[in-house]
């Protein structure tokens, strides 16, 4: 629960007494959590790390998200919230899951690792090449409508040219491996809160035994830093030897332009003047407190 600010009754400016009544209303918000990390190469080709969580409101009609857009905006008083952002899980050996972020009573899941086994999250992750193959972890490990994202792909060992399953990603499931290819990038998915349209949580890509890789193509890339991204599977066994890590998490609050907004640490930024309703827009790329006042 928000702490309500106090305003002291003999205040000169103290409202009712010509000073500004405490904001009350409602607000929007993306809360991103972090992506989870790949799975090593090793001679078969690394799975594709799940997106982190991507949940949104409706907004001034500005969400886009294919996840579907029924989610109202929230009711906000003046006072602190703490804010959550995710960290992206680590690459291998031993990746792990993403971890969450929240703002308020709303939360998204982890991305789930790849590998062996993958497992689920807010996207699950892909499926290994190696063995017999595997198939992809379940997304929307949260349970929500709509739901946070989907789940990964398998992966399949046809010997030396295996393909590993790729990530969900909050706009679809991770592509399944084929002989020779990784499973495609679960896509993310699209929001223009913040002003201008950016994609998040992104799937990570699978990786191949032989022959090409999914998108975005990149061998063991990692995911991009305040996108919920998953990290990207590596081509065994060169040029690498260990699947990319997660991206990590992002918030974004949206209130009207008669509130009074402040942010910390300072790593943290308010934009105001955002939209025809000049909203203002609170953007948190590592953990602190918004104040509303």
């Amino acid at each position: 629960m928000p702490i309500i600010g106090s305003f002291g009754a003999g205040s000169g400016r103290g409202f009712g007494r010509g000073g500004k009544k405490p904001f009350c209303g409602t607000g929007d918000y993306l809360v991103v959590a972090g992506g989870g990390g790949a799975r090593e190469s090793g001679g078969h080709g690394s799975a594709g790390g799940g997106a982190g969580g991507f949940r949104e409101s409706t907004g001034a009609n500005y969400c886009s998200s294919p996840l579907g857009c029924g989610v109202s905006s929230i009711p906000l008083t003046a006072g602190c919230y703490p804010i959550v952002v995710g960290a992206g899980g680590s690459n291998a050996p031993g990746n792990t899951d993403g971890s969450p972020s929240s703002f308020n009573c709303i939360a998204s899941t982890g991305g789930g690792r790849a590998g062996d086994p993958p497992a689920p999250g807010g996207s699950g992750g892909g499926g290994k090449a190696s063995g017999c193959g595997a198939p992809g972890a379940a997304g929307n490990a949260g349970g929500y409508s709509p739901p946070e994202g989907n789940p990964g792909g398998a992966g399949v060992d046809a010997g030396g040219t295996s393909g590993a399953g790729a990530g969900g990603g909050a706009g679809g499931a991770g592509g399944n491996g084929a002989p020779s290819t990784g499973g495609n990038a679960g896509a993310g998915a699209a929001t223009s809160i913040t002003g201008s349209p950016v994609t998040y949580a992104t799937g990570g890509a699978g990786g191949a035994r032989a022959g090409s890789m999914g998108s975005p193509g990149v061998a063991c890339r990692n995911g991009s830093a305040n996108t919920g991204e998953g990290g990207a599977g590596g081509i065994g066994p060169t040029p690498c030897t260990f699947g990319g890590s997660g991206g990590s998490g992002i918030v974004v609050v949206r209130v009207p332009s008669e509130a009074c907004v402040s942010v910390s640490p300072g790593a943290n930024t308010v934009t105001s003047c955002v939209g025809p309703a000049s909203e203002k827009v609170a953007t948190f790329t590592v953990s602190g407190t918004l104040t509303i006042k």
